[in-house]
């Protein structure tokens, strides 16, 4: 039975090891664990002779996630990416032993740079134009008061305060927003079909006709939150004390998830 270094452990999460947006990447791709519904996000910066210069990555996801995402982009660095389409288990493990019953998050990390490597050969990497920061979308909402109808696509604002912005037909699909304040903020008709709530605070917040398919409000504070008419299907995850919330929604899928406690 593997045993882990929990010192090295909580060493690599407390440096946040390469945990970070890469605003000169060459690939930049996206990657959602379906088991668990975290977001993965995979930034490769590549030479002309096709060597991993730098690699970082964004998750949702918790320690284990990011350790194994950590040791993941450390072995990419120096390498060609065709060396990267063979990456293993074995090679991130080599890096950092996880325990036996958490080996699942180094064979999402392999996916995860297996699809960046894939996205680049196939030129379906997120295209420059489209990579919207936060510090883009806080001057859009600094000079123009609202962000109605922006696209912010994939944006990440996390630990913001946002409380009462209008954000009504705008694109938030896959964006991560974890950990943020909502308070009274308007959602009406917004694209947030993959975006990542967990542990916002969204009391007040009106979310009519929004389209929450594949979103993850997990923690998420929701008391007095509007969801009429809200979009929902087999990928929203919620915690057992909000599942009240789909008699007021419209399901799109075969069946709902809801987080089951460890």
């Amino acid at each position: 039975m593997a045993v882990m270094d929990f010192n090295r452990y909580k060493e690599i999460n407390d440096q946040r090891l390469n945990y970070r947006e890469m605003e000169d990447a060459t690939v930049v791709s996206y990657y959602r664990n379906t088991g668990c519904g975290d977001g993965y996000r995979i930034y490769l910066k590549v030479s002309d002779e096709d060597q991993v210069l730098d690699a970082s990555y964004t998750t949702t996801g918790c320690g284990f996630g990011m350790v194994a995402l950590a040791m993941a982009t450390e072995f990419a660095k120096n390498k060609r990416m065709s060396d990267l389409k063979e990456i293993t288990t074995g090679d991130i493990e080599g890096l950092f032993e996880f325990p036996d019953r958490r080996k699942n998050y180094p064979e999402s990390a392999v996916a995860a740079i297996k699809k960046a490597v894939e996205d680049w050969e196939t030129g379906k990497t997120v295209p420059v134009e489209k990579r919207i920061t936060k510090k883009a979308a806080l001057d859009l909402l600094q000079s123009q008061g609202h962000l109605r109808s922006a696209e912010l696509s994939s944006v990440m604002i996390e630990k913001e305060n946002l409380n009462g912005v209008d954000f009504s037909g705008a694109d938030l699909g896959n964006a991560f927003l974890q950990h943020s304040s909502f308070v009274g903020a308007n959602f009406t008709g917004t694209k947030l079909r993959g975006a990542f709530f967990n542990g916002a605070d969204l009391r007040g917040a009106n979310f009519t006709r929004a389209d929450l398919r594949w979103a993850k409000l997990a923690g998420a504070k929701i008391e007095g939150a509007v969801f009429q008419d809200a979009l929902y299907d087999i990928g929203t995850r919620l915690d057992q004390s909000q599942m009240h919330i789909f008699s007021v929604m419209k399901k799109e899928g075969k069946d709902l998830f809801v987080q089951k406690e460890d």
